[in-house]
């Protein structure tokens, strides 16, 4: 159903304008491009139904339940389908699709075997973020530090991550001194103008309540779960303190919030829990579906107060 719904969203939008597209950059490649154009609308919403399959496929293999579900994809979907970067292509959906890719490269990591592959393609596809991203620069330290959550200190490990992370800076400095680019400051950030406050109202409030509902889940999952999983967790954590970090740097700095969509990256791996393990609760349900409403009758109903 995942490519049925992200169609429908992209579908509506198109016929409505409620997401409208601008000007956007990529970063340090200094290019600079309108998103109206027809490849960007194609390849935006392929990049979300890979994200969303990714991120599912992430949760399932890392053991968060103890069976296989789907509900990390649909809530990912639901929860995007307010951010700008939904609809049009932009450095900070590139940059969302290679977060995930290097988590997967992250969660490979284990104590007992050979990490320095993974960790190498983790720096670089983090590195590539940054490129069209540069404002991701702020996770360099969270990087290091999930690394070391799952491996232990190794000088030739650090090494590999730094030479991997600044492999594309070099190839994207490269290129803007072969073609000549200026960069300003506007290029650090790839984000959208866009502020859609009744949207924000309610994806802040729904998280906040779906939230609630998971603490109790989560703690009784950590009580019981293994010493793998509670590293899997801290990884997590660490990434909702990157991307909230990331968050309010871009809001201050440049007045925009589509950043708060990288959050949502992490959410859809902690709210599962609030819907029930083997009996589905009611109230995250119920809270869900009002998300769910107001996310496909904010293009037909104006809900501006």
């Amino acid at each position: 159903m995942l490519p049925f719904l992200i169609a429908t969203y992209i579908l509506i939008n198109w016929c409505l304008s409620y997401h409208l597209p601008e000007q956007n950059t990529l970063g340090f490649w200094g290019v600079r491009f309108t998103e109206s154009l027809w490849w960007g609308k194609i390849a935006a919403p392929l990049l979300i139904l890979g994200n969303a399959i990714l991120i599912n496929n992430i949760f399932n293999r890392n053991g968060f339940m103890e069976k296989n579900i789907y509900l990390p994809s649909l809530l990912y979907v639901v929860f995007r389908s307010f951010f700008h970067s939904f609809y049009f292509l932009s450095g900070v959906g590139i940059a969302e699709t290679l977060l995930v890719l290097a988590l997967m490269q992250i969660y490979k990591l284990d104590q007992n075997t050979d990490g320095r592959r993974s960790i190498f393609n983790a720096a670089f596809i983090i590195g590539l973020g940054t490129t069209v991203y540069p404002m991701m620069m702020v996770c360099i330290p969270f990087f290091f530090w999930m690394i070391w959550v799952l491996r232990p200190f190794q000088v030739r490990e650090s090494a590999l991550a730094i030479v991997g992370f600044i492999l594309p800076l070099i190839y994207a400095g490269l290129y803007g001194s072969f073609f000549g680019i200026e960069l300003t400051g506007n290029f650090l950030s790839s984000a959208s103008l866009e502020w859609m406050f009744p949207d924000i109202y309610v994806i802040g409030g729904g998280v906040i309540l779906l939230g609630m509902s998971t603490l109790g889940p989560v703690f009784s999952k950590l009580s019981k779960s293994s010493i793998r999983l509670k590293k899997v967790f801290r990884i997590n954590v660490l990434l909702s303190l990157f991307t909230a970090t990331l968050a309010v740097l871009e809001l201050l700095i440049y007045k925009k919030i589509d950043a708060v969509s990288l959050m949502v990256v992490v959410l859809v791996l902690f709210l599962p829990y609030g819907f029930g393990e083997k009996r589905q609760r009611s109230i995250p349900t119920i809270i869900f579906y009002l998300v769910f409403f107001f996310s496909v009758s904010k293009f037909f109903i104006s809900f501006d107060i």
